[in-house]
């Protein structure tokens, strides 16, 4: 490139020559044309010789088109990698000089040379693109003298030996890096593996410095431990009487009955949450329940549909809602109250079938007051005819078998059985009632007074004594809390020991149980469900030297006061029910028959 130069500033010097003796000689017309012409030859040749291409006469920078790339030092530089195979950047082209640039490299090569660079061709070329006028008044468009392409040409050259020494900067410094690069490639593995070992290094140390420690501070708790004792043998002092520690119920439980109730119902009052929504009558009832008050299937079956009743009575439906989704919700609530405090009974779980199912016979388009009006009449005819009439039919049933002379043993308190023995008493037959109880069961005893009161003749013994007076019973009649499917018989705690003594003693069992007391579900014993009692009844308090008064402060002492038993219908000679007397293997049948009939 340099060569094309000093080439083409050669020709204009030549013609900067023939200029100057032109001038000097005496310029006539003929003169002037000639000059014109050897102007013309001049332009003409410089425009074959030279690298610059001139547009209209004009000399122009030296610039390579875009077809034919010259081969500059930084291309071949860029070959160069190429060859080596490294990774090539992006590139930088000057709009000016046509040469690349990389742009990776632009940070480190002297910015403010490249713009000076770029702003002197740009200027050389713009001044390229004038016009002069000459002596005859015609405009040429050449727009420079000869001294001007002459000083042109030289700064062409001056700013293509700034090019050649940038670029030969740039290949420098790619040089460098790439030494570099490949020297960080070589040695990356050898730093990692330093890198890992000076940190294991530094872990293991922090290790053993916490060791180290830990030692050092065992030693000196051995050492502190050891001046304690010596001190205490030099001085000893009377030792505290340690009194033992009373643990709470919950801890004292077996494992055998975790599954049964959590707590005593009386305790449950002291954690019973009162929801403002709740009917007044509920909560009555709740508490009622959880003290004592209520006690027996039928009592308990009773109450809660007379509760239901006041509540059904006192709703008031709110805007826009169904009458029997609104006082479902009401009668869910209501029923996670009752059931927190004592669990529910199958006569009860009946009765609310029932009740469901009536509530979900109403109409969707039913007047508030025509549905209380029905829910209300249907509660007062299930306690009609599910408890009262059922009752009076087994009473008649019960006393057909009943004769003159007779010894009944039964065993507890049932509103069921009082009705039979006290309605068998008013239609004139004479026998006597053995009422079997044992001191922590005062239902026997509430079932003595009731009896007497009736006027009926009454004996009153211990369970204990039960196999003594077994010889003399003609029949045993006994109540239930529920019948279930698989024919058991669920009643208080003792009843299955009354069985086995009447089964021993060849005397016919017999059970009054109403149908709305029959239960779908399954138990083999009474460990799969029950209600625990208050373990402190089981105490006798009028003995000061009871071994049970202090049970709580020893650990290795446990009271279970279980509610119920179960009977095997093996033990049992019938069911006395208001459709018939039937086996206890029955009641499978009789659940079918009353899902049919009363939704239950």
């Amino acid at each position: 490139m340099i060569d094309e130069l000093d080439k083409y500033y050669k020709s204009c010097a030549s013609v900067k020559e023939a200029t100057k003796m032109s001038a000097e000689a005496p310029k006539s017309r003929d003169d002037v044309k000639a000059a014109r012409e050897a102007k013309k030859l001049a332009k003409q040749n410089a425009k074959k010789k030279g690298p610059a291409n001139v547009k209209k006469e004009v000399p122009q920078a030296p610039v390579p088109a875009k077809d034919t790339k010259p081969q500059t030092s930084n291309e071949n530089v860029v070959q160069e990698n190429k060859e080596e195979n490294q990774p090539q950047g992006d590139y930088y082209t000057s709009p000016y000089t046509n040469l690349k640039y990389r742009v990776k490299d632009m940070d480190e090569v002297d910015k403010a040379e490249m713009r000076i660079i770029e702003e002197k061709i740009k200027a050389i070329n713009e001044k390229a693109k004038g016009t002069v006028e000459t002596e005859s008044g015609e405009k040429v468009p050449v727009g420079m003298t000869v001294d001007d392409v002459v000083n042109t040409l030289k700064e062409i050259v001056n700013v293509a030996k700034e090019v050649e020494t940038v670029t030969a900067m740039v290949h420098a410094m790619d040089v460098k890096k790439t030494g570099e690069a490949e020297k960080s490639k070589a040695e990356l593995r050898k730093e990692r593996r330093m890198k890992q070992e000076a940190q294991r290094a530094a872990k293991q140390a922090i290790q053993k410095e916490a060791v180290k420690a830990e030692q050092k501070q065992q030693k000196e708790a051995i050492a502190k431990t050891k001046e304690i004792a010596v001190n205490k043998e030099k001085s000893p002092k009377p030792k505290a009487v340690e009194k033992p520690k009373v643990k709470s119920q919950s801890t004292q439980k077996l494992n055998w009955f975790q599954h049964l109730s959590a707590e005593h119902h009386k305790e449950a009052l002291k954690h019973m949450t009162i929801n403002s929504n709740l009917h007044p009558a509920v909560v009555k009832l709740g508490v009622q329940l959880a003290t004592g008050v209520i006690t027996g299937s039928n009592a308990r079956c009773i109450a809660l549909l007379d509760a239901l009743k006041k509540m059904v009575r006192d709703y008031s439906l709110p805007a826009r809602t169904e009458f029997a989704r609104g006082l479902e919700a009401q009668l869910a609530a209501s029923l996670g109250f009752l059931w927190s405090l004592r669990p529910p009974a199958a006569a009860q779980i009946n009765a609310l079938k029932h009740f469901r199912h009536q509530l979900t016979q109403l109409p969707n388009n039913v007047d508030e007051f025509d549905a209380k009006k029905t829910l209300q009449e249907e509660i007062d005819r299930y306690i009609r005819e599910q408890i009262d009439m059922a009752g009076e039919a087994i009473s008649i049933t019960v006393r057909n078998k009943i004769s003159n002379g007779d010894n009944i043993l039964t065993y507890g308190c049932s509103s069921l059985i009082e009705r039979i023995l006290r309605e068998a008493h008013e239609a004139g037959v004479q026998y006597r009632a053995v009422i079997v109880g044992h001191r922590l069961n005062r239902a026997a005893t509430e079932m003595l007074r009731r009896l007497v009161a009736a006027g009926v003749a009454c004996t009153y013994v211990d369970i204990s004594a039960l196999n003594c007076v077994m010889k003399s019973i003609n029949k045993v009649v006994l109540g239930a809390n529920s019948l279930l499917a698989n024919g058991s018989v669920l009643g208080a705690a003792g009843t299955l020991q009354v069985a086995l003594v009447a089964r021993a003693h060849n005397a016919p069992v017999l059970v009054a149980c109403e149908t709305h007391k029959f239960s779908d579900r399954v138990q083999t014993d009474a460990f799969v469900y029950n209600e625990i009692g208050d373990p402190d009844a089981l105490i006798d308090k009028s003995d000061d030297n009871s071994p049970l008064k202090d049970w709580r402060t020893n650990p290795n002492l446990t009271l279970l006061n279980l509610t119920y038993d179960v009977t095997p219908p093996s033990l049992v000679t019938a069911v006395v029910t208001e459709l018939a007397i039937l086996p206890c293997t029955s009641a499978p049948v009789v659940l079918r028959f009353k899902t049919s009939e009363y939704g239950m």
